[in-house]
């Protein structure tokens, strides 16, 4: 892997916001515009091209050359882009670590509102935010239910077997956190390492601040890493167990359960829809926080295909 340092670092900013760049050319220019936008500007932007041959380099190369951020390249495009980030934070000076994907837009406060939080709670190494999920113009999925303030390990567990609250661009980890974790989970998946490191994340600290104010929007239509069905194999979450060997208490270990169970059977469902066998994920499902909603599920997941998708077409249109 060949790295080019293009740009010197700030001495010491606020944050580091590290951006994964692999064939993002029709995003790329509003992307990082609303990045030099934040009205917060102690950061410094690394971006890291992950090989990418679109003409997505080159359009960095410009904004390097105009000192508006430091480039590093890879010469293999890492899968679901976590060696990318894993090098930008390596180079990073910043004391606070984020991440923008090159296909999403953050609001113009959205630092501000970090840095704000951070100051009110310095004594946390983690922080996120609200988000909202958007197909074209359209917001089509968003966080609610959680209020702003300082919650426990259990609730965070307790959040993430609802919901994803946490994505790439809503979160902010303090360098020595990231580090002693030891960055996302690269080489390893495809896709999922994100929530692997999530959770991962939240079983290793006490408390954390949560802001229910929206500063970033994922584009669902942009998510290549989503949408390409080669990258849905097993969950990274289920050997998460095997490998972590966590130490928790009744209750954590409980949500955790459920949070695996919820992503597994997710993905085992994106399977059966696209016409996919599903039945060696379900042995990899914990009966601990299983839940009877979970076990109707499985069982329907369990169906011959053609007599799946005719349940599938009757709830539809149940909804129409």
């Amino acid at each position: 892997m060949t790295e080019i340092k293009v740009q010197r670092a700030p001495s010491s900013p606020f944050f580091s916001v590290v951006i994964p760049v692999h064939n993002k050319v029709d995003y790329l220019e509003r992307s990082l515009a609303c990045i030099y936008e934040q009205t917060f500007g102690d950061c410094e932007i690394i971006a890291v091209d992950d090989c990418s041959s679109d003409g997505s380099l080159e359009i960095l190369k410009q904004h390097e050359r105009a000192g508006k951020l430091r480039l590093y390249q890879r010469q293999e495009p890492g899968p679901g882009g976590y060696a990318a980030r894993n090098l930008g934070v390596s180079h990073s000076v910043g004391k606070w670590v984020m991440f923008f994907d090159a296909d999403d837009v953050v609001d113009v406060n959205h630092l501000a509102v970090f840095h704000e939080a951070i100051t009110d709670n310095d004594d946390l190494d983690f922080y996120c935010g609200n988000y909202v999920m958007k197909v074209g113009d359209k917001v089509v999925g968003k966080n609610k239910g959680i209020r702003s303030g300082r919650y426990n390990k259990l609730d965070g567990l307790t959040f993430f077997a609802n919901n994803d609250f946490i994505h790439m661009n809503s979160a902010c980890i303090r360098r020595e956190l990231f580090d002693r974790l030891g960055g996302f989970p690269e080489g390893r998946y495809k896709r999922g390492g994100d929530v692997y490191f999530w959770v991962r994340l939240l079983i290793n600290i006490d408390h954390f601040y949560y802001s229910e104010t929206v500063t970033s929007e994922w584009h669902l239509d942009n998510s290549h890493v989503t949408k390409n069905p080669d990258n849905l194999t097993l969950h990274p979450l289920a050997d998460f167990i095997e490998v972590e060997s966590p130490k928790l208490d009744r209750e954590c270990d409980i949500q955790l359960r459920r949070i695996i169970n919820r992503k597994i059977i997710a993905w085992a469902t994106e399977k059966k829809l696209q016409g996919k066998q599903c039945y060696r994920d379900f042995p990899h499902v914990s009966l601990k926080g299983l839940g009877y909603q979970n076990i109707i599920r499985m069982l329907v997941l369990s169906m011959p295909i053609s007599v799946y998708q005719v349940v599938v077409d009757m709830k539809r249109s149940w909804r129409a």
